[in-house]
Order: structure tokens, then C-alpha cells, then sequence
């Protein structure tokens, strides 16, 4: 293949876009969800020059730490005290670099992405699924983290008779349709 030539793109990220964090105590498992991000936003590629079929893109989520739900409500309070909702009120989801267009005739891609937890960052390289759906395309991404990656422990109840596992599974969901 060549080098990309495609013009910029820039596609709607819809409000119905969403987070999942999957994680497990040592008695049973939970979800938390940010079910809807709540605003529009947008996901702008750039070509990158000489380099084929990486874009660079131009994205930057910021997911409100207070829209958690986990179910139950000494959960999520639990997990927005960890996140420390008060001092870093957003998780910031920063896609770098996409390794193609979500053109519908992709089925995966790699992406490049800064996660941003209670002002630490991280770099991950996490694979994304895309499938249409009606006049939507979704982009899905699932990947491992742990609390400790982002310096937090994680929480425990009854003098630590109940601890939440420090793997947690994140899984990005974005509805987008292209500008345009």
C-alpha cells in the first residue's frame, strides 16, 4: 500500500458515545457506566506524511468522573472517591493516532491514546472494533488498566474483609458519523 493521500477528515462524536469500567472484588464483580458522554465532540484525522495508513487525529474526551454509576450507590461513591472526583473531576481520553479511517469498510484498528486518571497519564495502544449501525459508525475499544497504574488504590470496605482487584477492564464506546 501507499502512502495515505486522503484528505483530513473529521467526524461527530455523539453524545450517546460511552465508558464501561468492568472490575471485581474479591466476592463478586462489577460495572460502573458513563452511559452517555453527554455532549457532541470531535474526532479530526490528519494524514501523516510518509508514513502509511497511520493517521495522526486530533481528539481529546474529557469523561465527568461524576457520571459514574456503579449500581449501587456506596460503590460509585467509592470509585469517585478514588478517582478523586473532587481534585480531577474528568478522565481524559486523548486518541493520538488511529492506524485507519473507521470508513466502514474497516472492521479493526490500532489506536494510539493518552488515558488521563487523577492527573496521572498514560500511553496504551489499544485495538478498536468498528461496525455500522444504522447512520452511525462505533468504534469500540477494550483494554486492561489497573488502579495502581495510575497511582490509586483501590478501594476496600469492612476493614479490608472486601477489596476491589486493582486490574480493571475499560472499555471505550464511540458513536461518530462523518462531517460533512
Amino acid at each position: 500500500m501507499g502512502i495515505n493521500t486522503n484528505p483530513n477528515e473529521t467526524w461527530i462524536i455523539k453524545s450517546s458515545s460511552s465508558l464501561l469500567v468492568h472490575g471485581s472484588t474479591n466476592i463478586n464483580s462489577f460495572t460502573c457506566t458513563v452511559a452517555s458522554y453527554g455532549k457532541t465532540d470531535t474526532l479530526s484525522f490528519i494524514p501523516s506524511s510518509g508514513k502509511q495508513n497511520i493517521y495522526r487525529v486530533h481528539s481529546i474526551l474529557h469523561v465527568p468522573v461524576k457520571n459514574f454509576d456503579c449500581q449501587n450507590r456506596f460503590m460509585t461513591k467509592d470509585l469517585q472517591k478514588t478517582l478523586k472526583l473532587e481534585t480531577f473531576p474528568y478522565i481524559i481520553i486523548d486518541i493520538k493516532q488511529l492506524s485507519s479511517l473507521p470508513d466502514g469498510t474497516t472492521k479493526s484498528m490500532e489506536g494510539q491514546v493518552d488515558i488521563t486518571i487523577s492527573g496521572v497519564k498514560k500511553y496504551y495502544t489499544i485495538p478498536f472494533y468498528v461496525h455500522k449501525k444504522q447512520n452511525l459508525t462505533i468504534m469500540k475499544g477494550k483494554k486492561n488498566v489497573h488502579f495502581s497504574d495510575f497511582k490509586l488504590i483501590p478501594p476496600s470496605k469492612l476493614g479490608g474483609s472486601i477489596r476491589v482487584n486493582d486490574l480493571l477492564e475499560v472499555e471505550v464506546t464511540l458513536e461518530m458519523s462523518k462531517s460533512g
